[in-house]
C-alpha cells in the first residue's frame, strides 16, 4: 500500500516536471519552424504557380489574385513575422514561468529579451542563405510583435497582483497592511 503511494506521487511529480518543460519545448519547435522557413525563397512567379497547382485560386480569377497580392503583401508577409514573434515569446515567457515560478515578471523579460535576440539571429542567419538578406526592417517587426507580447503580459500581471491584492485586503479587513 505504501509502496503504490509512493510510486503514485514519484509518477506526479514526474509529469509536474514534464508540465513544467512543455511550454519551453513548444517555443523550441516554433523557434525551429521560424529557422526552417527563413531558410527558403519563394519567388513571387513560384508563389502563384503553387497557388495555381493546388487549385487555392481559380484560374479564372487567378489575374485578381496577383493584383490583390501585389497590394497586400507587404502587409500579410510582414503581420505573419509580427505573429511569429509575438507568438515565440508568449511560449518563452509562459514556459520560463511554469519552469521557475517564482520568478514573476522576470520571466516575460527573459522571454523579451530571447525574443528580440532570436530576431535579429534569424536575420543574420538568412545573410547566408542565397538569395536572402537579412533585413533591419523585419527585426524591427519581428522586435514589435515581441514588444506588443511582452507589454500585455506586463499589463495582465499586474492586474491580476492588484486584483490579488484587493481580494486579500477584503477577506482581511482588520489586518494591517
Amino acid at each position: 500500500m505504501k509502496e503504490a503511494a509512493e510510486q503514485a506521487s514519484s509518477q506526479d511529480h514526474g509529469s509536474s516536471r514534464l508540465g513544467r518543460w512543455w511550454w519551453l519545448a513548444i517555443a523550441v519547435i516554433w523557434a525551429a519552424s521560424i529557422f526552417v522557413t527563413s531558410c527558403y525563397v519563394i519567388r513571387p512567379h513560384e508563389f502563384f504557380a503553387l497557388v495555381e497547382d493546388w487549385g487555392l485560386i481559380d484560374t479564372a480569377k487567378m489575374a485578381e489574385f496577383r493584383i490583390f497580392w501585389g497590394i497586400w503583401w507587404f502587409t500579410i508577409v510582414k503581420g505573419w513575422h509580427f505573429t511569429e514573434f509575438a507568438l515565440l515569446t508568449l511560449f518563452l515567457a509562459w514556459g520560463t514561468k511554469a519552469c521557475f515560478p517564482k520568478s514573476g515578471q522576470w520571466s516575460i523579460l527573459v522571454a523579451m529579451l530571447l525574443g528580440f535576440m532570436y530576431a535579429a539571429g534569424d536575420e543574420w542567419h538568412q545573410t547566408f542563405i542565397p538569395d536572402r538578406h537579412g533585413n533591419v526592417t523585419d527585426v524591427l517587426i519581428d522586435s514589435l510583435g515581441v514588444l506588443t507580447t511582452t507589454v500585455i503580459l506586463i499589463v495582465r500581471s499586474r492586474r491580476r497582483s492588484a486584483e490579488e491584492g484587493a481580494a486579500s485586503s477584503i477577506s482581511l479587513p482588520n489586518q494591517v497592511r
